[in-house]
């Protein structure tokens, strides 16, 4: 039987070189899970790679000082409607109470038509 180490919760800072609000880039932090550093580094710079994002730094949450008392969107959503994972902010239900969230404009309509 392996021994499994408890998941700890991770911060990265990335810049979005492509951004089209900003010139310089767009700076943001997600939040993600990973048992320690070697599988933290991994997820960091694979999504990095697949959303062509640059790095600016990843720590554990408890050793954040500043960044600590917040929540930060995780790292991949899961749309509740097509169920396909995305690295962007994600949209909210405008339904008030609903807390599902969604990959594009698109998935939440069709949510709101079938749902509320």
């Amino acid at each position: 039987m392996k021994d499994e180490l408890p998941l700890e919760k991770w911060l990265v800072a990335y810049r979005s070189p492509s951004s089209k609000r900003r010139p310089e880039g767009a700076r943001f932090v997600r939040q993600f899970f990973a048992p320690g550093f070697y599988e933290a580094y991994d997820v960091v710079l694979t999504h990095a790679e697949k959303m062509n994002l640059e790095v600016l730094w990843f720590r554990e949450k408890r050793n954040c000082g500043p960044y600590m008392n917040r929540n930060y969107p995780e790292l991949e959503g899961l749309c509740t409607w097509c169920n396909r994972k995305f690295g962007d902010e994600p949209m909210p239900c405008a339904h008030g109470g609903c807390n599902a969230e969604f990959c594009s404009r698109d998935c939440m309509q069709e949510h709101q038509m079938r749902k509320h």
